[in-house]
């Protein structure tokens, strides 16, 4: 017996930002953002929220997975619960109403970026230990853009809107997710990041606003921003992720130069590129595939956007062997060590 995890089913908004956009409210210019960030646009979720967007991308997955009888037995969403300050009812109680079970189980997950992977985890450790539950949905969804201040140029490039949602079912003869690990290491902040490296703080900021024509204004506003102590965040996370793949490999069969393709986090090509460089120095042979030059930060969603496409493009297929890893505020760390079905 074993439990798959399906190719996600994902949602992004049409909205396009590019990097011409920050250069005309910011002083920088794109070829500073690119070299920065490895970021050429992004998208923004002007009127629809993050259930909204979760739910979308629930459907399209299911909609690809062939299933007898329907039924979900858990769902659990993975978001940094900014909607319109929305933090109860859980985002996954709407979600599992949506795509027609409303009796399933339903909760939340928060863990920064690395909260899709979390909920992987989670859900995956609830089956094994619950022999009667058959399928569980895992959705990350995000509005990021609702909370970028959009005068701040020290990462109001950065972020993007989005959704992407995998069904976990047991599978006889099916090899399936083979391994998940987590582990973090707690931002205590700073004197000047008093609430955490990588947090909110109530500020008056710039924000982008629906003018109900499908397009935004600009305006300023009170309320909770992204702020973020890039160079903090940066030390972390470089090591972090190269951390996070071989730990998913330790104890399992298999060693770097079996594993196919690695999707990691989308935040900045200059934390993903070092990991992959030691990486292949020592054996992976593979595919590190991120497309967050076209999407940015999407935080829990980075995952599944970046796997549809892998998917779409033959970079991923059946039998590839698989591993997400990411890292969030938190700070946390996590990866999934997957079969593809």
């Amino acid at each position: 017996m074993g439990i798959t995890l399906s190719r996600p089913g994902i949602y992004v908004p049409k909205n396009v930002l590019d990097n011409e956009f920050f250069e005309s409210i910011i002083d920088t210019t794109d070829e500073w953002i690119t070299k920065r960030s490895g970021i050429k646009e992004r998208r923004i979720s002007l009127e629809m929220g993050i259930t909204e967007m979760g739910a979308i991308a629930a459907k399209r997955c299911l909609e690809r997975e062939v299933i007898t009888d329907q039924e979900i037995n858990e769902v659990l969403f993975a978001t940094n619960l900014h909607d319109d300050n929305k933090e109860f009812p859980s985002h996954a109680s709407y979600v599992a109403n949506q795509v027609n079970n409303p009796n399933a189980t339903a909760y939340d997950v928060s863990a920064g970026c690395s909260g899709l992977v979390y909920a992987i985890r989670q859900a995956y450790n609830n089956m094994v230990a619950e022999p009667d539950l058959k399928r569980a949905l895992v959705v990350g969804g995000e509005r990021l853009t609702d909370m970028t201040d959009y005068s701040d140029r020290t990462n109001c490039f950065l972020f993007g809107d989005g959704a992407g949602a995998y069904l976990l079912e047991r599978f006889d003869g099916e090899e399936g997710i083979i391994n998940n690990v987590a582990g973090g290491r707690s931002d205590t902040g700073s004197v000047d990041f008093p609430y955490g490296e990588l947090a909110l703080e109530n500020k008056i900021g710039l924000k982008l606003i629906s003018d109900g024509a499908g397009s935004y204004n600009k305006k300023f506003s009170k309320q909770n921003y992204l702020v973020m102590n890039g160079k903090k965040v940066f030390e972390f996370a470089v090591p972090i992720m190269e951390h996070g793949v071989r730990k998913v490999l330790e104890g399992t069969d298999y060693d770097l130069e079996d594993v196919d393709a690695i999707i990691p986090h989308g935040a900045n090509i200059r934390i993903i590129n070092p990991a992959k460089n030691r990486l292949k120095r020592d054996g992976f042979n593979g595919e590190i595939y991120t497309n967050l030059e076209k999407y940015g930060n999407t935080s829990t969603a980075s995952v599944p956007i970046a796997a549809d496409e892998a998917f779409s493009k033959g970079i991923i297929g059946r039998g590839s062997l698989v591993i997400n890893v990411a890292f969030g505020a938190g700070f946390t760390w996590g990866a999934n060590l997957y079969r593809a079905r």
